[in-house]
């Protein structure tokens, strides 16, 4: 059993809250009003005591903390090798929706951690149900898109546009152009807090099935294929350092979110709105940071 306790988890967020909230984001105007403070973090293990602490209630939407998630889903749905030949899982060091990371790929391929590869995974599944019902089973509840910032993002996503035509062009994508940008716009605006985050990690650390009922969410295949993905770029163009320091595979999103996976022990969800120069939410990492030597798995990514 691995053990957070409230305590520890209350101390990291206090820490954490006093320090540099970061800038929030000006990617999409829609996100641009959130209160940089708000701070949250919960903890959830694969057998034990749950944590949380801060705001704990705070809703906030996934953004590109979907794309572990929805990879797994991927791979049991068209098989690993069908999908990483068409994103790829190669570091690409460039930001996230940087169309250059497909001009100067000799095939056009990223990795799944950043967008152009994360719109291929999303377009390979079968329509938004697909997607919805497959983060709720993450969660182990109904998770829905926020409509106001489907319809927001949609109207705010010429870079996201630009992505999807350069992989039509290289015939990376599953479906057509229109269908994988509502696809990837859905899934980014999935609405969840940290306990929901943290329970929907915690089956990628339980290697596919769901701490709680024990159901099977997804193949033992998938799980290490997401989690193998968040070590190489869950970070983005921070990645390397992150797992040099930490160690734990992460992703982030530019919303706010966090999930950190310990294989075999749990997960960390924890949000944070402002975020540093790659993206990545400022206070949020360093909650995950005190956190990762209490939960890190000494068998590593496997």
């Amino acid at each position: 059993m691995t053990s957070v306790p409230t305590p520890a988890l209350a101390a990291a967020v206090d820490d954490a809250r006093a320090g540099s909230p970061g800038r929030v984001t000006d990617v999409y105007p829609a996100l641009a009003a959130v209160d940089p403070g708000l701070l949250a973090a919960a903890w959830h293990p694969l057998d034990g005591d749950r944590a949380a602490a801060g705001a704990a209630s705070a809703p906030f939407i996934l953004m590109s903390v979907a794309k572990p998630f929805v990879l797994a889903l991927a791979v049991d749905a068209v098989g690993a090798e069908a999908v990483i030949a068409r994103t790829g899982m190669t570091a690409t060091g460039l930001a996230f929706n940087d169309p250059e990371a497909i001009r100067l790929s000799p095939d056009g391929r990223t990795n799944p951690m950043v967008n152009p590869g994360a719109i291929t995974a999303a377009s390979l599944l079968t329509g938004a149900g697909a997607i919805t019902d497959g983060l709720s089973a993450f969660a182990g509840r109904e998770l829905r898109a926020d409509p106001v910032m489907v319809d927001a993002i949609h109207a705010s996503n010429q870079r996201n546009r630009l992505l999807a035509t350069l992989l039509e062009e290289r015939r990376l994508l599953g479906c057509p152009l229109e269908q994988a940008l509502h696809l990837y716009t859905l899934q980014s605006c999935v609405e969840l807090t940290v306990a929901d985050l943290a329970r929907m990690g915690a089956v990628l650390a339980g290697g596919g099935r769901d701490p709680v009922t024990g159901a099977r969410v997804v193949s033992a295949e998938a799980a290490d294929v997401a989690l193998r993905a968040m070590a190489l770029a869950g970070l983005y163009e921070a990645s390397h350092t992150w797992m040099a320091a930490v160690g734990v595979p992460a992703k982030s999103g530019i919303a706010g979110g966090l999930v950190m996976v310990a294989p075999g022990a749990g997960a960390l969800a924890a949000y944070s709105p402002g975020l540093d120069a790659a993206g990545n939410p400022v206070r949020a990492q360093a909650v995950a940071r005190a956190i990762a030597p209490l939960v890190a798995d000494t068998r590593g990514v496997s």
